[in-house]
């Protein structure tokens, strides 16, 4: 084939000039570039300067209050005891004792309670940016889960005395951005393993007390400056008698079991206490700080230690199942409060009864028990997971295990060896709302706890009107009983109910 030779060299040419036009292009576009980008990262370093700048203010601020005489004595006030309820055991059915009485309709008392929508958990007044300060990472366990932080040189941290300008300096200290990084590690942490407030706050406990030590001022305090440079509501206080601290704070609702104080017309609540009564608080709010929530909206996503698996079954229907749970998730569910709304003591079955269940009860147990569920309609079914909680766990009181009332989260139950009346109605509710997709309410009678549940069509037996709902009896305590059979001595017409989440 015949080339032409001028046309050879023209395309050469053109070849050639368009590389150098390609290259200026691309030399120009990457000096664009690098210029968008340090104007981009001297943009970050400005707002870091001024966040840094805004948080140091605003600290100092804090300080100088802590050291001119902000600290004013309180007294404690004693912690309120759950209410002490009289013992009543499971009762077996007895079909003659419900032969010729009639359904029984109830116009009950509704315990006004509105499920809250969780709302963001509390944040520093200004982002809180790492720096190089200290990027060495060092471990701590968190119910048996390892966790890692940037915590520097905190290990030689002491305070020696506890009066006011000693912890004035050290707060100072605390909170220089040499220690931004662990600042923001436990914020880290609070979102990758889903921590509610209460496991956050947990957790800078455990990290504080691994840094510094248990049960020593500098834990308390470390303690207290994350949790409070995190957004939360605290206070410091010292017991002057002892020369020890302890933290104060502020949650949504009340809690049972724990001292408090009122500041400044705020109920605090102390959950480490000291032995005085009396303690010298810090009283000077920070910026912006929020309560703590104590509803759970999220289970901690901690790591797997499976307890021994379990074989529960129903005495009168075809459900029998193995489970096992989550050992690490019960250990933070025992230390978990018993609270309530701060006007009702009713609503102090609400966290137990609307925390979702563990993904390994979601995985494990529920399949097995949809599975046993199938191709039968809805009475059926509630009749039997009714039956399977009356007969597959074994009855014993609270005071008998535990010394005191104490309810069950749903694992707990699946846990334990023994469970009353309160921790059945809870799983009861559970199994009910997760599998089926009803709405159940837990019912109150004096000293027992059952529930009830409205079905998509007519269901005989004993009911209560909430608004346009039925809602028919259920008691997972009234052993072999069927839906619709109140327990002998339960009256329903002082009988009070919660709604529970769905």
């Amino acid at each position: 084939m015949k080339v032409n030779c001028k046309f050879y060299i023209l395309f050469i040419f053109a070849g050639t000039a368009l590389q150098s036009v390609r290259a200026q292009v691309n030399q120009t576009f990457d000096n664009f570039m690098k210029e968008k980008n340090q104007q981009f990262q001297n943009f970050i370093n400005s707002k870091q300067k001024e966040f840094d700048e805004f948080r140091r203010k605003k600290n100092e601020e804090f300080a100088r209050f802590m050291e001119q005489g902000s600290w004013e004595v309180y007294d404690k006030k004693a912690a309120e005891k759950r209410p002490k309820e009289k013992d009543v055991p499971p009762v077996v059915y007895d079909e003659k004792y419900h032969q010729n009485k009639k359904e029984r309709q109830q116009v009950i008392e509704f315990v006004p309670y509105e499920n809250p929508k969780p709302q963001p958990q509390p944040k520093p007044i200004v982002p809180v940016i790492e720096n190089d300060e200290s990027n060495d990472y060092s471990t701590f366990t968190y119910y048996g889960t390892k966790m890692q932080a940037r915590w520097g040189d905190l290990n030689s941290f002491k305070l020696g005395l506890i009066d006011d300008k000693t912890l004035a300096n050290a707060f100072r200290k605390l909170t220089d951005k040499k220690y931004n990084n662990l600042l923001n590690d436990c914020l880290l942490l609070r979102e990758k393993y889903a921590l509610c407030d209460w496991a956050y706050y947990k957790m800078l406990e455990i990290l504080a007390e691994t840094v510094c030590g248990k049960q020593t001022n500098e834990a308390v305090f470390l303690q207290g400056v994350l949790f409070q440079q995190s957004g939360y509501t605290m206070r410091f206080a010292r017991d002057n008698r002892t020369n020890h601290l302890c933290l104060l704070v502020k949650i949504k609702g009340h809690a049972f079991d724990y001292k408090s104080m009122e500041v400044d017309g705020k109920q605090f609540f102390i959950f480490k206490d000291t032995n005085g009564q009396q303690l010298s608080v810090c009283k000077i709010a920070y910026q912006d700080e929020q309560d703590m929530q104590m509803a759970l909206d999220r289970l901690p996503r901690l790591e797997f230690n499976l307890s021994k698996i379990r074989s529960i079954n129903s005495l009168s229907y075809n459900i029998k199942v193995t489970n096992g749970v989550n050992k690490n998730l019960i250990g933070f569910m025992q230390d978990y409060p018993c609270t309530y709304d701060g006007k009702n003591i009713m609503t102090r079955w609400v966290n137990y009864a609307n925390t979702p269940v563990s993904e390994e009860v979601l995985l494990q147990l529920y399949p097995q028990m949809k599975e046993r569920l199938q191709n039968v309609n809805e009475l059926m079914a509630v009749n039997m997971l009714l039956n399977w909680v009356q007969t597959g766990f074994e009855y014993e009181l609270d005071d008998k295990v535990w010394g005191h009332d104490r309810a069950f989260f749903a694992e707990e139950t699946l846990f334990y060896p023994f469970s009353d009346c309160e921790d059945r109605a809870i799983l009861f509710s559970h199994l009910v709302r997760d599998l089926l997709g009803l709405d159940v309410v837990l019912v109150y009678y004096p000293g027992h706890l059952a529930a009830a549940v409205c079905f998509n069509g007519n269901v005989n037996g004993d009911y209560l009107m909430l608004g346009e709902k039925k809602f028919t009896i259920a008691d997972p305590c009234y052993t072999r009983a069927r839906v619709g059979c109140t327990m002998p001595g339960m009256d329903n017409k002082i009988a009070k109910v919660i709604l529970c989440q769905r």
